[in-house]
């Protein structure tokens, strides 16, 4: 492979790597996350593509790369074993996170932070390095890191001094602060609320962005049994049941967990038998959201001996609009998919419903973890 063709590799790589950043923060921000959704574009999908298309730039240029940049300044070495490294960091971990159901959740949970974090803190080398090809800006490196003069003693030697060592360690830090940065402010874009963060943070996922607001006394809830025979439950109703308090891991078929989340409301087994008992036991149930988008399907068997329950309280306080007050459903054993929020109706039906993500996606219908 010659020079040349090393250049086209080299341009191919960058508009791959942009279009991979660009739809992995994409699928980390709310509000893009969300757009997407209401456009019925399948971002994951797409992501994993151009990922795919990556690892093949990488194994084919990988080998050519190592030989050109072998006899090349020390700042073409450094940029090769740097995307080496983050290569291998994004394939390992984007890999788990594909596969998460097959490995234990502090597995899963820090290949996200690892996959997170290769993204945010390559981000300011990306810029920098983008900047000057792109304006054929000069960035005052050294003359020995551009290959210009030879390097020095203490470098080749390995014997660096005290004021080499307190560069390299500014440097490195503020790289560190400036990817450190960018990934911690982060989720201000995409946890409504100032969502706390201890034990892991909930990433709100919603298919539209203008999600529904109700005040506690005026919302209902619509059951609707076999025969379409309808009734309306108020907030003054569900207190009228028993509410337990549960302590829970939360998990997100994305990869990520929140750990030792306690909730509280009440079992679907005491809200909807009353509706089941001279019902057949092919009864299927499906949950629609008040955003008039979402909706998911269970068998009546899921939420009445599985335990699933409607929350109305997380960590001791009332749910957050953003996590869906006032209502929503918790099913254990399943990932947060299933876990419709807003909940305005419940109905049962004789035949089962395909949900929102099995029909504009590839989500599993039960979603068991």
């Amino acid at each position: 492979m010659n020079r040349k063709q090393l250049g086209w590799i080299h341009h191919i790589h960058a508009t791959v790597l942009i279009l991979l950043l660009l739809t992995g923060i994409s699928l980390y921000v709310s509000f893009f996350r969300t757009l997407f959704n209401e456009w019925k574009i399948p971002l994951v999908a797409i992501h994993i593509v151009i990922a795919i298309f990556y690892i093949g730039i990488m194994l084919i240029s990988i080998y050519q790369a190592f030989l050109y940049g072998k006899k090349r300044a020390p700042i073409k070495k450094f940029n090769i074993w740097l995307f080496v490294l983050l290569f291998s960091l994004w394939l390992s971990s984007g890999i788990l996170m594909y596969f998460q159901h097959l490995v234990p959740v502090w597995v899963r949970n820090n290949s996200v932070i690892i996959h997170d974090w290769s993204t945010w803190i390559v981000i300011p080398w990306i810029l920098i390095h983008g900047y000057g090809h792109l304006f054929n800006v000069r960035i005052p490196w050294p003359n020995w890191w551009r290959g210009r003069k030879q390097v020095p003693d203490w470098i080749s030697e390995n014997k660096l001094g005290r004021r080499d060592i307190t560069k390299s360690l500014l440097l490195f830090l503020v790289f560190l602060f400036l990817g450190g940065w960018i990934r911690w402010i982060s989720p201000i874009l995409s946890i409504p609320e100032n969502e706390e963060k201890r034990r892991g943070y909930f990433r709100i996922y919603n298919v539209t962005n203008d999600y529904p607001r109700y005040e506690e006394e005026d919302w209902k809830v619509a059951i609707e049994d076999l025969n379409q025979v309808r009734e309306e439950l108020t907030m003054k109703d569900m207190r009228k049941l028993p509410w337990y308090s549960i302590v829970d891991d939360f998990h997100c078929v994305t990869g990520w967990s929140v750990r030792g989340v306690e909730l509280r409301g009440i079992y679907l087994k005491n809200l909807l038998e009353p509706y089941y008992a001279n019902h057949p036991n092919d009864t299927y149930v499906t949950v629609y959201s008040g955003d008039e988008l979402y909706y998911d399907s269970f068998t009546i068997s899921q939420l009445l001996d599985e335990e699933a329950m409607l929350i109305f309280e997380l960590d001791g306080l009332p749910l957050k609009r953003s996590q869906g007050f006032p209502c929503r459903l918790y099913h254990p054993n399943m990932y947060g998919y299933k876990s419709v929020k807003w909940i305005t109706r419940i109905q049962l039906t004789a035949g089962r419903e395909q949900g929102y993500w099995q029909t504009n996606g590839d989500y599993d219908l039960d979603g068991y973890l």
